[in-house]
């Protein structure tokens, strides 16, 4: 480096020479002492030197040590051998629209379909997405409550059903071994198993074979005799249309007895009717029993509601009101 500069020192003194005398209009001009222009271009150089020595960065940078701070706008290299983190950005929360379903028609198997015991059927019910979510063969359709009759615990759909589409769901079923009216709930589930809120159901009469035992067996005077009926309905006056209501009968009994029931309502809102299902019969130990009832609302609607015990005795409840106001 010092031999570097000392070259640099006498290429300049030499140009200083020669630029001496190339200068004036003819008059030569008096030759410099040589040590003059040797000390003249050494400051030269010590000035330009110092110049530059200005410009450079003044941060302390260990290179020596393998320590190199990484500039504004690069990204520093990791050295341990792990991949560099991805940039990847937060997850966006997916949100979900409206599961909802409405029933449309019974395909197959009406209510009160009479069946001998033991006999296998398939009920095919036509329900539409009513909803906004596109129904995937990831949603499915089961089981909710009453008589299951030896079907599976839920079927998967054919395909996928967008909003506004209907779609035909079949289940297989074996008709109970006893006498009797039989109801059966179902429910759409989604994707993660959640019911909708609708409920359709399967009602069917199973005729000829056996009865029940605690038919043909004599009982004591004055026992099999229900004692107390009852109704209740989740949500007297929802806000939202449609709405499912949910009524629950109950009644308590003395003794075992076959029991023979059913929901009655009433409106006095002008052209419109239930769809209510029909008597249904069952068996039950004596103490207290509650069945439930779903009942889809469409419109504005003032009504009552009430639970009917035909036999062994004949009991009413006290009725229930509900309302559903739809729009302004």
């Amino acid at each position: 480096m010092r031999n570097k500069y000392q070259f640099f020192i006498i290429w300049l003194g030499l140009l200083a020479i020669l630029s001496a005398c190339a200068s004036g209009d003819g008059e030569a001009s008096p030759t410099p002492e040589p040590q003059a222009v040797l000390t003249a271009a050494a400051e030269t150089a010590s000035a330009q030197m110092t110049e530059n020595a200005n410009q450079l960065p003044t941060s302390t940078t260990a290179v020596d040590q393998g320590e190199i701070e990484p500039t504004s706008g690069v990204e520093a290299t990791d050295n341990t051998g792990a991949p560099p983190a991805a940039n990847t950005p937060e997850p966006t929360p997916i949100t979900g629209g409206i599961d909802q379903a409405e029933f449309w028609a019974d395909v197959t198997i009406p209510d009160g379909t009479d069946f001998n015991p033991g006999d296998a059927f398939t009920k095919i019910w036509k329900l539409r997405n009513s909803g906004t979510n596109t129904w995937t063969p990831a949603y499915s359709f089961g089981f909710f409550t009453g008589e299951q009759m030896s079907a599976p615990a839920a079927v998967p759909l054919p395909g996928n059903v967008p909003p506004g589409e209907t779609v035909d769901i079949a289940v297989d079923m074996i008709a109970p071994q006893t006498q009797g009216n039989y109801l059966g709930y179902w429910k759409m589930q989604n994707q993660v198993g959640e019911f909708f809120e609708y409920a359709v159901y399967v009602q069917i009469d199973v005729v000829g074979g056996s009865q029940a035992a605690v038919t043909s067996a004599p009982k004591p005077s004055g026992s099999g005799k229900v004692t107390k009926v009852s109704i209740q309905v989740d949500n007297a006056a929802p806000e939202e249309c449609p709405h499912t209501f949910t009524f629950t009968g109950s009644f308590t009994l003395d003794e075992a007895a076959t029991v023979s029931y059913r929901m009655e309502a009433g409106s006095d809102t002008p052209g419109f009717t239930f769809n209510l299902p029909g008597e249904l019969t069952g068996t039950f130990d004596a103490g207290s029993h509650s069945v439930t009832y779903y009942l889809q609302i469409e419109d504005s609607v003032e009504g009552w509601a009430q639970f009917h015990v035909i036999s062994p005795n004949d009991l009413i409840s006290n009725p229930t009101s509900f309302s559903l106001s739809c729009g302004s």
